[in-house]
C-alpha cells in the first residue's frame, strides 16, 4: 500500500506530532493518512494526544507510539479576563514542559504540531533544541470564531519562528500570510488514499445508476458552519420539483443542533427522506451509499470529505468559498455554488442528469488520483523534514 522506500537513504528520525483534539475526523484523519505514508521512509512517528480517543486506537492498531498529555490552547471563542489568560499561559507553560520531557525521552529529531491552537509544540521544542514544523488545517476564526489570545501580528510572527510552516491549501497560505512568499511557506494538498486504492471509482457501477432514489450526501460535523441546514432546505426543494431523492447525512454535532435540524427537517415535510448515519468509522459506507457529495461549509480552509468523495468517483457540489475551489474544477469535475438558488439549481441539475452526474464523478477522481493520494502528500512532508533537519 506504500510507496517505495527513498533510494537515497537518510538518518533515521524520530518525529513527535501533537494534535489538539481527539476526535478522529478531518485533521486527525489526515495527520493519520501521513503517518501511514511516512512508513515508506526512514522516520518513526511518535503522537502526544490530550485524551483517549479512536484515533488512539487506531495509533495502537498500527504500533505508533502515543502519549496522553495535556494540549491547552492558545485561542478562544470569548473574550478571557486578564486572570484567565494569566491561567491560561500557565498551563501552556507546564504543557510545554511536559513535551519538553517527552522530546528528551524519546529522543525526537523534529516536533510536528498539526493545528493553529495551541503553541505548546513550538515552545518544547525552542526549549529542547530541536527543530519545528507548524501544520496549519483549519481558519480558526472562520470556522469556529477562535481568536489567538496574542494580538495577531504577534500570533503571525510566532507560528512563523518555526523552521517550516505547511498549509493545506492557498487559501489558508493567503488567510494567514496574505501574499506573503518565503521558502518557509509550504502548500500540500492532504493525502487522502494510497494509489493503489485509487485504481477504480468504486461507487460507479451499474447498479449505482439504476438507483431509483438520487441520493445526496453530507458527511462531517453537523454545526451551522457546515451549512447543514442549507443542505436541508435544498433536499426540500429539490423534493418539491418532484424529483426522487434522499440526504444521507454521516457525522456528529451537538445534540441541541441536531434537534433542531430534525425539528427543520419536520417543518420542511422531509424528515422521512433524511437518514442519520451517525459517525462513521468507515465513510466509505456513505460514498458507496451515495450519488452526490454535498459541501455546503461557509468557509472550508481543504474540504477532506470532498477530496475523498473525488477520490471514491463521487461528483461534488461545493461553495465557492475557502479552500473548496481549489480542488473542483467548476463544471469540469463539479459543481460551485454561491448562494442557495444555485446550490438547488446544481442538486436538480445533478439528479435529472445522471450521465452528466457520472461525467462529473469520474473526472474528479481523475483529478484526485493526481492531487491526492498519500504517497504524494507524504514524499512532499518528508522532503521539508529532510530539510529542516539538515539545517538544524
Amino acid at each position: 500500500m506504500v510507496s517505495a522506500p527513498d533510494p537515497h537513504p537518510h538518518k533515521h528520525l524520530n518525529l513527535l506530532c501533537i494534535t489538539h483534539h481527539d476526535r478522529f475526523q478531518g485533521s486527525t484523519r489526515s495527520l493519520f493518512s501521513l503517518l501511514e505514508g511516512l512508513r515508506a521512509y526512514p522516520v518513526t512517528p511518535h503522537v502526544i494526544v490530550p485524551t483517549e480517543s479512536e484515533f488512539t486506537i487506531q495509533l495502537a492498531r498500527q504500533g505508533i507510539p502515543f502519549k496522553i498529555l495535556p494540549v491547552p490552547w492558545w485561542m478562544s471563542a470569548k473574550h478571557l479576563s486578564p486572570r484567565a489568560r494569566l491561567k491560561a499561559v500557565r498551563e501552556i507553560q507546564t504543557a510545554a514542559r511536559a513535551v519538553e520531557a517527552q522530546i528528551r525521552a524519546w529522543k525526537i529529531d523534529l516536533v510536528y504540531t498539526n493545528s493553529s491552537v495551541t503553541p505548546i509544540g513550538r515552545l518544547a521544542a525552542r526549549r529542547a533544541g530541536v527543530p519545528h514544523i507548524w501544520q496549519i488545517r483549519e481558519f480558526g476564526d472562520l470556522d469556529f470564531s477562535l481568536y489567538p489570545m496574542l494580538p495577531r501580528p504577534l500570533f503571525r510572527q510566532f507560528i512563523y519562528s518555526s523552521q517550516a510552516i505547511i498549509l493545506n491549501s492557498q487559501a489558508i497560505k493567503e488567510h494567514y500570510f496574505q501574499k506573503r512568499t518565503s521558502p518557509k511557506l509550504h502548500v500540500i494538498y492532504n493525502g487522502v488514499a494510497f494509489s493503489d486504492q485509487l485504481k477504480y471509482p468504486f461507487p460507479f457501477n451499474v447498479l449505482a445508476f439504476q438507483r431509483e432514489v438520487f441520493t445526496f450526501l453530507f458527511i462531517g460535523s453537523i454545526t451551522a458552519a457546515k451549512g447543514f441546514e442549507d443542505a436541508i432546505m435544498a433536499i426540500a426543494e429539490v423534493r418539491k420539483k418532484g424529483i426522487n431523492s434522499r440526504l444521507i447525512v454521516a457525522g456528529t454535532g451537538k445534540q441541541d443542533y441536531i434537534k433542531k435540524c430534525k425539528d427543520l427537517a419536520h417543518r420542511q415535510q422531509v424528515n422521512e427522506f433524511i437518514d442519520f448515519m451517525g459517525y462513521l468509522e468507515d465513510p466509505s459506507t456513505a460514498y458507496s451509499a451515495a450519488d452526490c457529495l454535498l459541501m455546503c461549509s461557509k468557509t472550508e480552509a481543504f474540504g477532506r470529505v470532498t477530496a475523498e468523495a473525488m477520490a471514491a468517483g463521487l461528483p461534488v457540489i461545493g461553495r465557492n468559498t475557502g479552500g473548496t475551489p481549489e480542488l473542483i474544477v467548476d463544471g469540469e469535475t463539479g459543481i460551485l455554488f454561491s448562494s442557495f438558488d444555485e446550490l438547488v439549481k446544481a442538486m436538480l441539475e445533478l439528479a435529472q442528469d445522471r450521465p452528466l452526474s457520472q461525467k462529473l464523478g469520474l473526472a474528479g477522481w481523475q483529478r484526485a488520483r493526481e492531487l491526492f493520494s498519500i504517497e504524494k502528500c507524504a514524499a512532499s512532508v518528508y522532503q521539508i523534514i529532510q530539510s529542516v533537519v539538515s539545517k538544524a
